[in-house]
C-alpha cells in the first residue's frame, strides 16, 4: 500500500462516515455485533453442552493469545503512523503492532465457534459476511494493511482447523 492509495482509501472511508449517524463510531459496531452474537452463543454452548462447551471458549482464546504473541514480536508499525496521516475514527499515534490483525483473527475465530455449532443458514451467512466486513472495515478505516488482515484471519482459521478436532476428541461425551 502506497501513502496515496492509504489516503484515497481512508479519505473515501472517512466521507461515508460522516454521512451516517454517530459518524465514525459507526465503525465499531459491526465488531461489537461479533462479540453480542459470541457472548449469546456462549450462553447457549453452556446451558446446552455443559461438558463439552470448553473448546468453544478456549479455541478464541487460544487465538487471541497467538496474534497478541505475534503482534509482539512482528512489531510492524501501523499504516497512520507510516504514512502520517490518521485513519478513520479514534487512533493512538505510534502505537505498533499491525500485524496480524487482532480484529480479523478474533472475528474468524468466533465466526469458526459459532459455525462449529452448526446454525441455521441464513444465521451462518450473515455471521460469514460481518466477518468480511469486519476485515474490510481494518483495512478501509486506516487502521490495517491488507496483508495484517490477511494474515490475522488465516492464522485463526489455522489454528481453528487443528485446536477444535483436536479438543472435540478430548472432551468427555455427554
Amino acid at each position: 500500500m502506497t501513502r496515496e492509495t492509504y489516503r484515497r482509501i481512508t479519505g473515501q472511508t472517512r466521507r461515508l462516515v460522516s454521512q451516517l449517524p454517530g459518524g465514525a463510531a459507526i465503525l465499531r459496531l459491526p465488531t461489537l455485533i461479533m462479540a453480542g452474537v459470541y457472548a449469546l452463543s456462549g450462553v447457549s454452548v453452556l446451558m446446552t453442552r455443559q461438558l463439552r462447551s470448553w473448546p468453544f471458549f478456549l479455541v478464541p482464546a487460544i487465538c487471541f493469545l497467538a496474534v497478541t504473541a505475534l503482534r509482539l514480536l512482528i512489531n510492524r508499525q501501523r499504516p497512520y503512523d507510516r504514512f502520517q496521516l490518521p485513519p478513520v475514527g479514534r487512533h493512538i499515534p505510534g502505537k505498533g503492532k499491525s500485524m496480524p490483525s487482532r480484529h480479523a483473527a478474533s472475528a474468524v475465530a468466533i465466526l469458526m465457534a459459532v459455525l462449529s455449532l452448526r446454525p441455521p443458514l441464513l444465521p451462518a451467512l450473515f455471521l460469514i459476511l460481518l466477518t468480511a466486513l469486519i476485515c474490510f472495515l481494518r483495512v478501509a478505516a486506516g487502521q490495517h494493511y491488507p496483508s495484517d488482515v490477511l494474515a490475522g484471519a488465516a492464522l485463526s482459521i489455522l489454528l481453528n482447523l487443528l485446536l477444535f478436532p483436536l479438543f472435540n476428541s478430548l472432551s468427555p461425551l455427554t
